[in-house]
């Protein structure tokens, strides 16, 4: 696997890239075509408490993304815990698709469009305060979507550990966004022009 290391107020000797090419080779025998993977260190100076170190671990596979990331006082610490996190995060995935038994994505399609009609009444008294949240936003961030199905969807979002994830619906050939409701099922926003 061709890493890539960038260090954001850390330098990157020869020490630390040996160390971190050792432990992430442990990653090759779990991930198969990898497109891009990426390995961020960042300083973290705290007002409180010793300053730490931020490892954030990324790897693309296709049409999946695998993120890790952890803080700790030791670079070679976060980096460890950042490889392992990212390694448990593989084997649950080849899990889930081993086991995989359940509903079909129709199925799923419809019981979260269902949730969704139910919810969209409360909606409305969110965009105030969703106005006063938009002067607050301090980064932007652009990614590439690709197509893919619900159950698709839903594993990478399980997989980023995110409550939501906004993707190009194959089916609907559209923009969805998938997130997690607080009784721990899903919805889906699926926008319509008009």
């Amino acid at each position: 696997m061709d890493l890539h290391i960038r260090g954001n107020g850390i330098v990157i000797g020869d020490e630390l890239r040996g160390f971190v090419e050792k432990r992430a080779s442990k990653l090759d025998h779990l991930v198969d075509h990898v497109v891009d993977a990426k390995l961020e260190l960042r300083a973290n100076h705290n007002r409180v408490g010793p300053d730490t170190v931020t490892a954030q671990l990324t790897i693309q596979t296709g049409r999946r993304i695998l993120r890790a990331e952890e803080h700790d006082r030791d670079v070679h610490a976060a980096v460890d815990r950042a490889v392992d996190k990212l390694a448990r995060q593989v084997r649950r995935f080849h899990e889930l698709r081993a086991d995989r038994k359940g509903p079909q994505p129709d199925s799923i399609r419809t019981a979260l469009l269902d949730r969704i009609d139910a919810d969209s009444a409360v909606a409305g008294d969110e965009e105030d305060e969703a106005d006063a949240r938009l002067a607050a936003l301090v980064r932007t961030k652009r990614f590439s979507i690709k197509p893919m199905n619900l159950d698709e969807a839903i594993e990478q979002m399980e997989l980023l550990q995110h409550d939501f994830y906004l993707f190009h619906n194959e089916v609907e050939d559209g923009i969805n966004l998938i997130y997690r409701r607080r009784d721990g099922s899903y919805g889906l926003l699926a926008p319509q022009l008009g």
